[in-house]
Order: C-alpha cells, then sequence, then structure tokens
C-alpha cells in the first residue's frame, strides 16, 4: 500500500484499457513495431532491439513490445490515458482505513516526488509503457496493480478493497460481514473482455508463459523495470484466473 515502484510493462495493462474503451483502438488494430522509434523526441527501442514490424495489439501485448505500446499512449493522449487512470485509483490514496504515512498513492511522480497532473510535461509514451524520466515517470504500489488485474476480471468493475470479511463474536457467531462494494466503472464489460482474452495470449504464448497452469486458464502480463542505481531490476507479474470465472487477481 505504501511502497512506490516503477510497474514496467504491466502498466501497459492499463494504457490498452484507455485505448480500447475509447474507441479509439481494437484488439486487431496494427501499429507499427519497429525499433527503434522516436517517442517524445527520443529514440525508444525494444526489450533487446528486436524490431517487430506491422503488428496487432494482441500481438504487442502477448510480446510486450515496447514501441507499440508508446505510439498507442502518444495516440489516446495524455489527457484519456490520465482519465481511465483516475477511474482505476491512481493519484488517489488507496480508500484503506489505514494511517496516511502507510499509504502512498500511485501515479506520476517528478524527480522531487511530486505527485503529477495533466498539466506537468511528462512523456506520456514513456509512461505508457511504465516509465518515465525525471520530469515525470509512472510509480505504483502492488495493491494498486492487483486492482487494476482484478478489474479486468471484474467485467470493468473496480472493487474497493477490504481487510475485513466478516467480525466474529467469541462463541463463533457471525455477527457482521463486510461486504463487496464497487468503487468505480472502469472500462465497459466488452473492453474487459477483449482485454482479458489478450492477456490470456500473453500467459498462453507470450512473455508469461510460466505462469500457465494446468487446468485453469491464467490472464496475466508481465513487467521488468529498471531501477537507478540498483543492481537488478523490478520484475513483476499481475494476473487473474480463471479467465472463463474469475475468483483469484
Amino acid at each position: 500500500t505504501q511502497a512506490r515502484y516503477p510497474p514496467g510493462s504491466i502498466f501497459k495493462v492499463v494504457t490498452a484499457a484507455a485505448a480500447l474503451d475509447s474507441g479509439d483502438f481494437n484488439p486487431d488494430s496494427v501499429v507499427d513495431g519497429g525499433s527503434p522509434k522516436t517517442i517524445g523526441g527520443v529514440p525508444l527501442q525494444n526489450f533487446g532491439g528486436q524490431s517487430f514490424g506491422p503488428i496487432t495489439l494482441t500481438e504487442a501485448l502477448t510480446n510486450s513490445v515496447n514501441t507499440v505500446w508508446a505510439q498507442v499512449g502518444e495516440r489516446t493522449g495524455k489527457d484519456t490515458l490520465l482519465e481511465y487512470m483516475g477511474r482505476f485509483g491512481f493519484g488517489q490514496e488507496l480508500p484503506l482505513d489505514y494511517p496516511r504515512e502507510q499509504i502512498a498513492p500511485s501515479g506520476i511522480y517528478d524527480g522531487r516526488g511530486r505527485l503529477l497532473d495533466a498539466d506537468a510535461g511528462f512523456d506520456i509514451g514513456r509512461v505508457a509503457i511504465g516509465q518515465g524520466g525525471a520530469e515525470g515517470a509512472i510509480q505504483v504500489s502492488p495493491l494498486q496493480m492487483a486492482m487494476v488485474a482484478a478489474a479486468v476480471g471484474n467485467q470493468g468493475r473496480l472493487m474497493r478493497p477490504r481487510l475485513t470479511e466478516r467480525i466474529v463474536a467469541p462463541d463463533g457467531r457471525v455477527k457482521e460481514r463486510v461486504n463487496p462494494s464497487q468503487a468505480a466503472r472502469v472500462m465497459s464489460e466488452r473492453t474487459a473482455d477483449q482485454l482479458g482474452e489478450m492477456m490470456s495470449n500473453v500467459v498462453k504464448e507470450g512473455s508469461g508463459t510460466a505462469a500457465a497452469l494446468s487446468g485453469i486458464s491464467v490472464a496475466g502480463k508481465t513487467g521488468t523495470a529498471e531501477v537507478d542505481g540498483a543492481t537488478a531490476n523490478q520484475a513483476w507479474f499481475i494476473a487473474f484466473a480463471p479467465l472463463e470465472d474469475p475468483q483469484m487477481a
């Protein structure tokens, strides 16, 4: 709830939700995945310098193609991407009854640790792939990204996280149940279904095949974020399962 980590490519799920739900793209939209591409005035490369050529968004998520999703972020636009980030809960404290020093909003931060809004001059293309620079980089908490995965699996509905399921008396009787409550409608059910299928392809044949489970269809996304001054990268995986009737994120 409180640590801020660079998400890397798991943030492409947020970018994809904005791009698909706004109607600017669909899973079969074709974008050039060549490498390098000039994004925000600076060349951006795919992992290992691999150049893909024209590919669909489904293929681009399956193979986590940076240059495609950076272009998608630029074309979708800063305002639209930030709107959908807000729907997911970015830029706000998580709705948990925690002391303030134990909760940090996920969002775009500058080099001085300030949370930025749409008026700031950050590189939206690099933010769209879970990166950024000193002028503004995306940073997230693990719980926020679990909520992103859950919202896709929950037909586009973002639920409030809760610590308590029930309150039990000393004699074992259930005195009170804490029922689920919806925080926001992030995307349409159709968009969530499309995005879930795209994420399942990541696990079937893309960067997330290590997460495949026998008899259970998993929808997920991998991420590897470079950390300044660190000797290792920040590794991520978000997912929900089963795809057809999600129970766990």
